[in-house]
């Protein structure tokens, strides 16, 4: 009986097909540093926020793996999680991601991200990955999941570009990302002529005058684009990768990660790849969803006052089970 991986663990078999399916990758890697004394206060431990049920009865993780669970079934979703999240994320993760990557390190988004990936395109070479961080608050969720599905459709048609969704500012902040967009293009979507990583105030304000759109994260795009905007935008990082991608499923996955992660010291996914290919990008407004990536404390104040002004009008309109019972 082979020993079990120190990184990946597998529900279900990562078999290698030659067909598009569609994947998704959850990034949950992240130590929710910037929200760390909110959820103290609110919890009193410090977990990242991702872990955390800060509205309803589920984790942000858990609403986002069961938002896209419409799309993708668990056993072609793959989450992303840091060196010391197996305990609090192993109960979130059950039934909802078979394939779980422990980082052994953390280098940012970009490392974790292509590792993953390179686990998907070991499995699907052909496949449609989805890219979603695990800590974004949307609503609502179905218009949300029926704009993602026509994101995929397009990545599906367009295999060799990255779409990336975006939404319209509400305000110039300087802690998100920015699409600058170019001209519209027959499928709808817009191109990109620039991408902005967090941005002085005075940049992002610019930005948002131009039409800019804060970039969620949230990518669709065939595995072998993500690779190629990889290559184009470190291709050293993209050869070590190259080293990597045999070696999955192999009883040298273990070993080849670890290397990989010596080798590497941080790599950001927006800033050092996506920003540096934006030819390759392809920008899709969001309409009629509520997004924030929650990822200040007043930012979450504002959305659960938000959904409970909500859900007492809702109360309001609803009649009453005796009303309702009149009635029918």
């Amino acid at each position: 009986m082979p020993a079990p991986r120190r990184y990946r663990t597998s529900a279900s078999p990562l078999g290698r097909t030659d067909a598009a399916a569609p994947w998704t990758l959850v990034l949950a890697g992240g130590e929710g540093v910037r929200l760390a004394d909110y959820v103290e206060r609110r919890f009193g431990h410090r977990t990242p926020k991702q872990y955390c049920n800060l509205l309803g009865d589920r984790s942000m993780l858990e609403h986002t793996l069961d938002r896209l669970a419409t799309l993708v079934p668990a056993s072609r979703t793959l989450a992303v999680i840091g060196t010391h999240h197996a305990a609090v994320a192993a109960p979130q993760l059950a039934g909802r991601a078979h394939h779980v990557f422990r980082q052994p390190g953390s280098r940012d988004t970009g490392v974790a991200l292509y590792v993953a990936l390179a686990m998907i395109r070991r499995a699907s070479p052909h496949a449609i990955v989805t890219v979603t961080p695990a800590d974004h608050f949307v609503r609502p969720a179905a218009a949300y999941v029926a704009q993602v599905s026509r994101v995929q459709a397009l990545a599906a048609r367009d295999r060799e570009r990255v779409f990336v969704v975006g939404v319209r500012p509400t305000e110039p902040d300087p802690d998100l990302g920015y699409l600058a967009l170019g001209a519209m293009r027959r499928d709808g979507t817009r191109a990109v002529d620039g991408f902005v990583e967090k941005p002085a105030r005075g940049v992002a304000t610019q930005l948002v005058r131009n039409g800019a759109l804060w970039n969620t994260m949230v990518t669709c795009a065939s595995a072998t684009a993500l690779w190629e905007l990889a290559r184009e935008a470190n291709p050293a990082f993209a050869g070590l990768l190259d080293a990597l991608l045999p070696l999955v499923n192999t009883p040298d996955e273990d070993d080849a990660i670890e290397s990989l992660y010596r080798a590497v010291p941080g790599i950001s996914f927006s800033k050092d790849l996506l920003e540096r290919a934006p030819g390759r990008l392809a920008a899709f407004p969001l309409a009629g969803v509520d997004w924030s990536d929650w990822g200040k404390a007043e930012r979450v104040e504002t959305g659960i006052a938000r959904e409970r002004r909500r859900a007492a009008i809702a109360a309001a309109a609803s009649p009453s089970p005796r009303a309702s019972a009149v009635a029918s």
